[in-house]
């Protein structure tokens, strides 16, 4: 599976992996995160077209370091 328009793929640090979910859980209706590689630390949001910029938003003023990835292929 490939990334589509509304499909964000992020790569964080394990420990902040649950937080990401938290945060994005606290903002409801956002975006759905899932786990695509623990090991990596690689997450996909689930968004809507009109969710993925303020999700990308939110991304970006986490207390934490996180890398927004422009192309992940799911195995």
């Amino acid at each position: 599976m490939t990334q589509d328009d509304s499909t964000v793929y992020a790569m964080v640090s394990r420990q902040h992996i649950a937080a990401v979910n938290w945060i994005m859980e606290g903002y409801e209706h956002i975006a759905l995160v899932s786990t695509v590689n623990s090991e990596k630390g690689i997450i996909k949001l689930i968004c809507t077209p009109d969710t993925r910029v303020e999700a990308l938003e939110i991304l970006e003023n986490l207390p934490f370091s996180l890398d927004v990835l422009e192309k992940v292929t799911e195995e």
